[in-house]
């Protein structure tokens, strides 16, 4: 093999390649310049390969690439041997290399030609632009769909909670027909009870009976006032109010009701607008969320309370039910308790749903929270998961003017006597028996009608008479605002004062009573009676807002 190798590499028995072309410079350089420049171009072809396969790495061709770049470097070195040997005759060299290119040319061939149909088969680029555009409807077919399923999902959205309104608002229905006649029985209840427990004081068997039956009297009262408030059907007087200095004045009385295992973190916001609300009925709610939020942290934990400014746009308020676009003051109540479980999300604001043991919630702490913001003009929302805590955000209106001070008025004495004719107009006999009754014992005198056109006619007469006291809600075409308008026509000087349990937007307007109206709610007793009447004949209501200087 080595000899054959030597002889092959052995040059000294040839010519060069230019003696067949007997020297001559025009042939010379012909076969010079042809071979100079197709090496140069096979030269240059592997380069060019090499930078596209590296730069396009995802090409599946990749290796072939190198394969084909080597098979040309190799013929392009043939013909650099074939400039060589027009002056040097070493052929065994040049019949190597072409060797080497034949194999590679071979080996090229193979590998290619069953490449061939993979190659055919990678598309042109019409056959691009049509998938393209075929991608593109596919892309416009999916996005409408997601569209529509988008609608569906809201429109099932809205019609759930339109469900969850009307349920609401059946039920609120129902609470406002039974309130004012259960109101009716529980003052009658309220106020013989405190005549029966003063006449049994000195019998101790009696007196606890009495309490028994004062205690259940209050409960029930308490009962309905909860009932009208998730129904929004309570009176309301709101006013501009300073929630943070609300806040903390209502966390002092949380604390010992909250106990010492639950701490309290009020985070109040800097700049925080008055929010139009009436302040008790805030100071309620706080109160309600407070105990519920402690009840659910049995073991103790953290209730964070925040306050800030919102403006809700329209396009965070569109659903159905929801917050109209605007500023709003937003309270934050979060608490690290053992938290909602998502099935139940939906229902704990329906009035007697608890997710309490029997015997530690009535369920009806969340559903006069969620009636008295919605009367409110607010909006209520509640986050939560189990084991990981609750929150609970509600938006409040900003009010235009500036907050009021929250201070006491001092009121009549309970037993002061009067003198003043009243006239008492109550559709249910039982309860003008006994309002009647009561009146006269403060010294009043008294006239009664059990509807309007009897008590118009009273008006009418030439009876004397300083204060009209009226129910509200009355069968027959006048109810008690509407007599109230009729009765000051006749007698400009007549002090009016309403009772109702239930007022039916009859002296209010969507829960808010009209400025000026004085109103005892029902159920009350004897010392709310004998305070309101003084209170109406002295010409001014029973306010505890003072608007500040």
């Amino acid at each position: 093999m080595w000899a054959t190798l030597e002889r092959l590499l052995d040059s000294s028995m040839f010519s060069p390649h230019g003696i067949c072309l007997l020297w001559e410079p025009e042939l010379i350089w012909l076969h010079v310049v042809s071979d100079a420049v197709i090496a140069a171009s096979y030269f240059s072809i592997p380069f060019a390969l090499a930078i596209v396969v590296s730069k396009r790495r995802d090409f599946q061709f990749g290796w072939i690439g190198w394969c084909f770049g080597a098979f040309i470097m190799a013929c392009g070195l043939t013909h650099v041997f074939s400039i060589y040997t027009l002056w040097v005759p070493v052929y065994g060299i040049e019949g190597i290399v072409k060797a080497i290119t034949a194999i590679a040319s071979v080996i090229t061939a193979l590998v290619l030609w069953p490449l061939i149909p993979k190659i055919i088969a990678i598309p042109s680029s019409a056959q691009l632009r049509h998938a393209y555009m075929a991608l593109e409807e596919e892309g416009k077919q999916r996005r409408g769909a997601e569209t529509l399923l988008q609608r569906f999902r809201e429109t099932e959205a809205t019609e759930t909670q339109i469900r969850q309104a009307q349920k609401m608002e059946a039920v609120g229905q129902l609470t406002g027909g039974i309130a004012h006649d259960f109101n009716n029985i529980l003052t009658v209840i309220t106020g013989t009870i405190e005549i029966l427990a003063d006449a049994v004081a000195d019998r101790p068997e009696l007196a606890g009976i009495a309490k028994l039956i004062d205690d259940a009297a209050t409960r029930g009262a308490a009962l309905t006032q909860h009932l009208l408030a998730f129904a929004r059907k309570q009176p309301l007087q709101p006013t501009s109010v300073d929630i943070n200095a609300l806040i903390v004045d209502t966390v002092q009385l949380l604390k010992p009701a909250i106990g010492e295992l639950v701490s309290i973190d009020f985070q109040p916001g800097e700049n925080v607008s008055p929010a139009l609300v009436d302040p008790s009925q805030l100071a309620t709610a706080i109160l309600n969320l407070a105990l519920n939020a402690r009840d659910a942290m049995p073991n103790g934990g953290q209730l964070r309370i925040e306050t800030t400014n919102v403006e809700l746009q329209d396009n965070a308020v569109r659903t159905f039910d929801g917050p109209a676009a605007g500023k709003y003051v937003m309270i934050s109540f979060a608490d690290t308790g053992h938290g909602i479980a998502a099935g139940d999300l939906n229902k704990v604001f329906e009035p007697f749903y608890t997710t309490k043991e029997v015997g530690k919630g009535t369920g009806l702490g969340l559903s006069m929270v969620y009636g008295f913001v919605k009367q409110s003009n607010g909006h209520i929302t509640i986050q939560s998961e189990k084991g990981l805590g609750t929150t609970i955000l509600i938006c409040l209106p900003q009010a235009e003017a500036a907050a009021t001070q929250l201070v006491g008025i001092d009121l009549p004495e309970p037993t002061q006597q009067g003198h003043e004719i009243i006239l008492v107009v109550e559709d249910d006999p039982l309860v003008r028996t006994y309002v009647l009754a009561q009146i006269s014992s403060l010294g009043y005198r008294t006239l009664s009608a059990s509807n309007g056109p009897e008590a118009l006619n009273v008006l009418r007469s030439s009876e004397p008479i300083d204060l009209l006291f009226t129910d509200i809600i009355m069968p027959g075409s006048i109810n008690g605002r509407e007599l109230s308008i009729e009765a000051l026509k006749l007698r400009p000087d007549l002090k009016v004062l309403f009772t109702s349990g239930y007022t039916e937007n009859a002296i209010d307007h969507d829960g808010r009573l009209d400025q000026g109206v004085q109103l005892l709610r029902k159920p009350y007793r004897r010392a709310d009676l004998a305070n309101m009447i003084r209170a109406a004949l002295m010409g001014r209501g029973v306010s505890f807002l003072k608007e500040t200087a």
